[in-house]
């Protein structure tokens, strides 16, 4: 970020990484990341260049397949990807009427129906969001981009300007995993 202010419109890292989170096969504490930063650009771009930066590599290591089996998933990298509202999907597969607005006592049974094991004595909204989303994630082949991210999951990205409740915020999603996380960054001092 420093970069960025110093007057660098564009820079990447590629590197190691550690958080120390859980461990799964999708959440590995050590890992290797790319990371971006770029000036006068928003999450649309960000979207725009990961699609770009797929097809690129794709055809490079395999010239003329777009089409991939991974997981269980038929995923065709051919086709343009697939954009999923986030309270749409949540509406669509849980019934979640205003997911931006969801209370804790509406996500509980919900996790109670899906047999979705949370310690009652520290659940909460994004918490139990979280935890549904990543069920029904698992079904999603892509390639996708989720959006529209409610701002109680990500509250240090950008705010939307069309609904304040949400953020401007995407991840990629292939045969069943988040790929990536990306955003616009908040730029209101205030907010910041």
């Amino acid at each position: 970020k420093r970069l960025i202010v110093a007057g660098f419109e564009k820079v990447y890292d590629i590197g190691a990484r550690f958080r120390n989170e859980g461990l799964s096969d999708e959440h590995l504490p050590e890992h290797v990341a790319m990371e971006f930063y770029w000036a006068y650009a928003d999450w649309r771009d960000g979207m725009k260049m990961i699609q770009e930066l797929y097809t690129y590599i794709l055809g490079r290591v395999y010239p003329g397949k777009t089409v991939f089996n991974i997981r269980g998933h038929e995923v065709d990298f051919g086709k343009e990807w697939q954009e999923i509202d986030f309270a749409q999907i949540m509406k669509d597969e849980y019934g979640i009427q205003d997911l931006y607005n969801v209370t804790i006592e509406e996500l509980i049974p919900l996790l109670d129906q899906h047999q979705i094991a949370y310690d009652a004595d520290t659940i909460n909204v994004p918490r139990a969001t979280d935890s549904l989303w990543k069920r029904l994630r698992k079904t999603i082949t892509g390639p996708a981009f989720l959006v529209n991210h409610p701002k109680f999951l990500s509250p240090l990205q950008k705010p939307s300007t069309e609904n304040p409740q949400m953020v401007e915020r995407f991840q990629p999603i292939i045969a069943g995993s988040e790929l990536g996380n990306g955003w616009s960054e908040v730029n209101d001092a205030v907010d910041q």
